[in-house]
């Protein structure tokens, strides 16, 4: 059985256990519709085709469902233990083309042991495409039991 994630527990170097997702034009739509965001560079193939927005004919995802797949990262590992997401932070570099396939992942960088109920880790997050191309960077805070 293992170990139960703690504060304790972690140390830095840690890596996260990755996330990966296969971007369907399908994905985009539902987060278009769950973020309000209908932006035919996310939802439209057939606009994307002549307007070729960042120099490509096909949608691209949006910069916050990428962001939002990166906390799936620090979700997926925290919060089963009680853990808190108190900060994140996300710089898009590249756009993601319908059809990608992108891992997303995490290093713990920073120890900060403020007392019970506060001690918090750092993160350094990032999101890569299938040709091992950084498309997101970022730094996140969460709180550990």
């Amino acid at each position: 059985m293992a170990n139960k994630l703690t504060f304790e527990s972690v140390n830095c170097g840690d890596m996260l256990p990755e996330v990966k997702q296969h971007i369907t034009q399908e994905d985009m739509w539902r987060h278009a519709v769950t973020s309000l965001d209908y932006n035919p560079v996310h939802t439209s193939p057939e606009w994307c085709k002549t307007a070729q927005v960042f120099g490509l004919p096909v949608t691209v995802m949006h910069g916050n469902q990428t962001m939002s797949l990166m906390a799936t990262v620090i979700t997926s590992w925290a919060f089963p233990v009680g853990g808190r997401l108190k900060k994140i932070e996300v710089k898009l570099i590249k756009p993601v083309p319908e059809g990608s396939t992108c891992t997303y992942g995490a290093t713990v960088t920073e120890k900060h042991p403020i007392g019970k109920g506060q001690d918090f880790v750092a993160l350094d997050l990032w999101a890569m495409n299938q040709d091992g191309e950084n498309v997101a960077v970022g730094t996140a805070q969460v709180t550990l039991p």
